[in-house]
């Protein structure tokens, strides 16, 4: 069985490829993913899947088996993010070079898309009679730092369910277990405003910021054996208005990565401890923090039955199963931690490349990711 099915998606290597290239040529940044939903969801429909665009713009394929089972879910967005400056040929022809596939969200995600459609595709092809049902679920607005946009969590408060999950985000086909949250608190200090030649008489905002931003320095970010350590980012400032001035306003926006344990309410915590350590210390120094976005990291077990069919697989195949986590927040996030569905990061591409001009996927890449994710269908629904 596993033999027929590794030689369904050999024949299928041809169509993925085409796939692919169709995709990566109809532009998808965030809030415009129209086109390209309208287009794998008669694509799927086509191959005979029950397709449908939901309210939200999200596109959700069903490939049923013969009996009841499980539901193996596979989780790639539609939505890429701006082209930005740099490239060196057209970021939407979906070139194909040295093995490479070029264009902008080749590799952050739609390799994982037309990966996942053709294992599916596959496992008709190759005649498996399996129990359960595949979903292929690709939402709008991942990219955005905006919870209340993202497709997936809209997915699923619509009442979306499945055992378990593989989220196609590019993890240079690692297979990875935790992905980081993010976290942005705005900061902002009063001063006194004053004439530049006597700054004396008044309170630098600017001055006070660069307090807080000392202090940021001195925390430690937490490290899981997944992920490794997150991260504290001051990265944007802005303050005053002329140099002849001194400032009586300023404002910084710090992002914070997070690995399993750490929240937002605990660096905002952290921060207030912050501003009142330094009024303790100056009666002349205001400050607030907001809490402006909260993320949170996602955890699967090792044991979990998604983790142990991903790895069969992939010995199967003769191929080795390091397993890691991603620096990175996707919506593996909202899947384990607001539906609490078991999930895998998993998929074709490097992260190093995302929203990077001359963006582009290894296409072996992309056949073993099919291999893989056609497998573990195997494994679990068989």
């Amino acid at each position: 069985m596993k033999e027929r099915l590794l030689e369904s998606v050999k024949n299928n290597e041809g169509q993925m490829i085409q796939l692919l290239a169709d995709l990566v040529k109809i532009p998808s940044v965030s809030g415009n993913e129209k086109e390209l939903a309208k287009f794998i969801d008669q694509y799927c429909k086509n191959l005979g899947f029950e397709s449908k665009i939901d309210r939200h713009g999200n596109v959700l394929a069903l490939v049923k088996g013969k009996r009841p089972g499980k539901r193996i879910a596979f989780n790639s967005h539609l939505d890429t993010v701006p082209v930005g400056d740099g490239w060196s040929r057209d970021p939407f022809c979906a070139e194909i070079e040295d093995g490479k596939l070029y264009g902008r969200g080749s590799t952050d995600c739609k390799a994982a898309i037309a990966a996942s459609i053709i294992a599916a595709k596959s496992m008709i092809d190759a005649g498996i009679d399996f129990a359960g049902e595949i979903a292929l679920m690709y939402p709008v607005d991942e990219e955005v730092q905006d919870i209340s946009r993202k497709g997936t969590l809209k997915m699923l408060q619509d009442g979306f369910k499945a055992d378990m999950c593989i989220n196609g985000e590019d993890t240079d086909l690692k297979v990875c277990l935790v992905c980081e949250g993010m976290l942005e608190i705005k900061i902002t200090t009063y001063g006194v405003g004053a004439h530049g030649a006597t700054p004396f008489k008044g309170v630098n905002a600017i001055g006070s910021m660069c307090k807080i931003y000392q202090e940021l320095q001195k925390i430690v970010p937490g490290v899981n054996k997944y992920a490794g350590s997150g991260s504290i980012n001051p990265g944007v400032i802005s303050g005053g208005e002329r140099s002849s001035v001194v400032p009586d306003r300023c404002e910084m926006k710090v992002s914070r990565f997070t690995v399993p344990g750490e929240t937002g309410a605990q660096f905002l915590q952290q921060v207030n401890e912050i501003i009142e350590k330094l009024k303790a210390e100056d009666e002349t120094f205001q400050a607030t923090a907001e809490l402006t976005y909260d993320s949170n990291p996602s955890i699967v077990d090792e044991e979990a039955e998604i983790v142990k069919a991903v790895i069969k697989a992939h010995k199967a195949t003769g191929r080795d199963c390091p397993l890691c986590g991603t620096p990175q927040h996707d919506d593996a996030d909202f899947l384990t931690n607001y539906s609490h569905i078991p999930t895998v990061i998993y998929g074709p591409g490097t992260g190093l490349l995302a929203h990077m001009p001359n963006e582009y996927v290894l296409l072996d890449e992309v056949k073993e990711a099919c291999e893989i994710y056609a497998l573990t269908c195997l494994e679990v629904l068989k």
